[in-house]
């Protein structure tokens, strides 16, 4: 079985995921996110809804390619799922951002970016996306900007952000910008990515409009210390109601793999993104044969990612 490695309150390595190419260039991967745990509080006065959630990195990635250039400029590039409009893109943001916040010089950059995290599924993809560029040019243009630089400039382009500076595991509360690590039993997971997405702002509407108490946050000793069959049925994601009502088509599919599956099946973030957690290998063989097709096709099987 995978494990996933232990971590603690120790600063991450900030080369992670990131290599070499050649011609000086480098390669980041960014990785998606499952929210094991999510619970949404009221609006406040700002705007924002406090959250508490259980956030593990998962293997399935984008893919990065940073190639120097001479002339100052930051050019960009995307492929794969969609990647929207390109003035909106939080890859090419965040290396103008980073650029804009000096100390570049006459170094640029061309981001080419391969999009495997489709949007509107609750995997993080773009905050992701922004994370690992930050990162990666921090390193190709010898910044030497220490955490703390980093993750301001993370927070200003989006709340996400910062999460995919940390670590692996982490809790995430208040508006999504407290990080703190935690440790997750080893696991895999079935995902399942379907074809329909859920924008947040209208399934966060749907929850202002229908509200629901505040649960208490999983004992972190049981999820760090017991494989997930002793605590996957008690995972709620608060904004799985909202979801439901946003996109039917998804809850469809959401009630044809819970009556089929022989665990339960839960929502990252605010959806469409669907996963059930399993103890091991024979688990998850157990899962995609009980999926109907279109699903066992259609099924990722995911791990913590390591960094």
């Amino acid at each position: 079985m995978v494990g996933l490695a232990a971590h603690d309150a120790a600063p991450a390595d900030p080369t992670r995921g990131i290599e070499p190419l050649n011609g000086g260039g480098v390669r980041v991967r960014a990785p998606a996110k499952i929210n094991l745990n999510l619970l949404v509080g009221p609006r406040g006065q700002d705007g924002y809804h406090p959250l508490d959630s259980l956030v593990v990195k998962v293997t399935f990635h984008d893919l990065i390619d940073l190639t120097p250039r001479t002339d100052g400029e930051v050019t960009f590039g995307c492929s794969g799922a969609d990647c929207g409009p390109d003035e909106k893109n939080l890859a090419l943001l965040a290396a103008r951002l980073l650029a804009a916040s000096g100390g570049a010089g006459s170094r640029g950059v061309h981001v080419a970016l391969t999009k495997n995290i489709p949007p509107g599924r609750g995997l993080g993809g773009g905050s992701s996306d922004a994370a690992a560029i930050l990162r990666a040019l921090n390193m190709l243009w010898e910044l030497k900007r220490d955490a703390p630089a980093l993750n301001g400039l993370a927070a200003r382009l989006g709340s996400d952000v910062p999460l995919f500076l940390g670590p692996p595991a982490s809790r995430m509360t208040s508006r999504g910008e407290r990080i703190e690590p935690i440790r997750v039993h080893p696991f895999l997971a079935v995902l399942l990515v379907p074809d329909v997405s859920c924008h947040t702002a209208e399934v966060y509407r749907s929850f202002d409009e229908h509200p629901c108490p505040r649960g208490r946050q999983l004992d972190l000793s049981l999820v760090a210390g017991s494989p997930p069959s002793q605590w996957r049925g008690r995972l709620v994601n608060q904004l799985g109601g909202a979801a439901r009502r946003v996109c039917p088509e998804m809850a469809k599919t959401w009630d044809a793999l819970s009556e089929a599956l022989p665990v339960p099946v839960h929502l990252t973030g605010s959806g469409s993104a669907l996963f059930a957690l399993c103890d091991d290998d024979r688990e998850v063989r157990t899962v995609l044969g009980a999926a109907p097709d279109p699903f066992r096709r259609n099924g990722l099987v995911v791990r913590p990612n390591p960094w």
